[in-house]
């Protein structure tokens, strides 16, 4: 089992996962991140026709609804392609 889908089982049974795992994830689906200009800790993730996910790079693990929107992300590209 690659890193990958480590990672993605692990988001998707909801465990601790932190910004750099997620982020992770989300560049290998195709997202691009967009670092704001004002210095914020603020990183948005987006794709051509996907909600945006926004995640806070801090060194704790991210939110639960975050995790809710990246598994949301990657359950869309497994039916979706």
């Amino acid at each position: 089992m690659s890193e990958r889908d480590k990672l993605i089982q692990k988001i998707m049974n909801f465990g601790a996962v932190s910004y750099k795992e997620a982020e992770k994830v989300l560049l290998s689906l195709g997202y691009d991140n967009k670092y704001p200009n004002s210095g914020s800790s603020h990183i948005s993730f987006r794709k051509k026709d996907r909600v945006t996910i926004t995640l806070v790079c801090t060194k704790e693990s991210i939110k639960r609804y975050l995790i809710e929107k990246i598994q949301n992300a990657i359950l869309l590209e497994e039916t979706n392609g």
